[in-house]
């Protein structure tokens, strides 16, 4: 594969996520939109350069702020939205709805709708892993308000304690909810809450993909050549706001316009054409394409029918026979 081609490969999943969340906020404003969604529009470079590094066995766990993870990760756009739509085909069943998708088959363990609910999952698939001698690691993200929540200390601790080697990526987007991490955070980093532990750190611009993808292929060759923990701090922002229906009155307008001339999108797409400016008129080609699956998602899942009660029942409750 030539280095222009995987990049375009690159950016096509960047433009995947991004047309399924573009199509996400246009569908919040509908009649048929139920309980709250949030997109990652403006991370898709964290997303994608650091989870095509992993394995097919490896493991990982997602945030409520989840779309780019699971199409990142590979799973199928039509099941992403059932269970968005709360349908009986969507992964959950249509019982977990947008914040919950997960996918056992493929080990992503599953999306938390508690901030920092997803550490320490991950941190013990990893010691489990490292117990059974399988050499698969695991990948955690959170956002930077996660670092307040007790769940964010007890897993990094216990990984550390016991060279359980995971990944945790904090996705720092600026804001833990609408509060500004200047207001919030002790340290201007998230790194300074882990740098009196021994564990390998970085931070990285998070909207330029290329070195998110060298720092990300840094931290996973060092996890799995010394089976240890990893911390990779991701600067990013999100171009939308904390959920769909935000009005985002605490941010400014500079702060936002400047952060929409860092689209990681728009920068990659000139890394590619600095490489080789003949396939300018793939870019809309790509985004058309991506935007006609999302499309075809949407319309094939809404014709689903929803889950019935006894299966509602039965996630719930043990059935005579059943084994937990």
């Amino acid at each position: 594969m030539s280095n222009v081609t995987e990049m375009l490969d690159n950016w096509k999943l960047m433009s995947l996520s991004r047309e399924f969340d573009l199509y996400v906020k246009e569908f919040a404003q509908t009649d048929d939109a139920v309980g709250y969604l949030h997109t990652s529009i403006g991370q898709e470079a964290s997303s994608v350069a650091i989870i095509k590094q992993l394995n097919q066995g490896d493991w990982m766990t997602s945030t409520y702020r989840n779309h780019s993870h699971g199409v990142a990760r590979g799973l199928d756009l039509y099941r992403m939205v059932a269970e968005l739509l709360g349908k009986e085909t969507g992964y959950c069943g249509g019982l977990g709805g947008s914040m919950h998708i997960a996918d056992q088959d493929i080990n992503f363990i599953g999306s938390m709708g508690i901030v920092a609910g997803g550490i320490p999952i991950a941190a013990g698939a990893a010691w489990g892993s490292k117990m059974k001698g399988t050499n698969q690691v695991a990948l955690c993200f959170f956002g930077e308000g996660a670092v307040h929540q007790g769940a964010f200390h007890e897993g990094l601790e216990f990984a550390i304690k016991f060279e359980a080697p995971v990944l945790f990526v904090c996705e720092n987007n600026l804001y833990a909810e609408s509060t500004s991490s200047k207001y919030h955070l002790l340290h201007e980093s998230t790194i300074g809450y882990v740098d009196h532990f021994d564990i390998k750190t970085i931070k990285v611009d998070g909207n330029n993909f290329e070195a998110v993808e060298v720092a990300a292929k840094e931290c996973f060759a060092y996890m799995r050549k010394e089976k240890k923990p990893a911390f990779l701090e991701s600067m990013t922002y999100k171009l939308s706001g904390q959920y769909e229906g935000d009005k985002e009155t605490y941010k400014s307008a500079e702060e936002v316009e400047y952060w929409k001339t860092q689209d990681p999108l728009k920068r990659y797409k000139a890394r590619i054409l600095e490489t080789d400016p003949s396939v300018e008129a793939r870019f809309e080609e790509i985004v058309n394409e991506n935007r006609k699956t999302v499309v075809d998602a949407f319309e094939r899942a809404a014709k689903d029918s929803y889950p019935e009660i006894p299966s509602m029942h039965r996630a719930v409750y043990l059935e005579k026979g059943d084994v937990a």
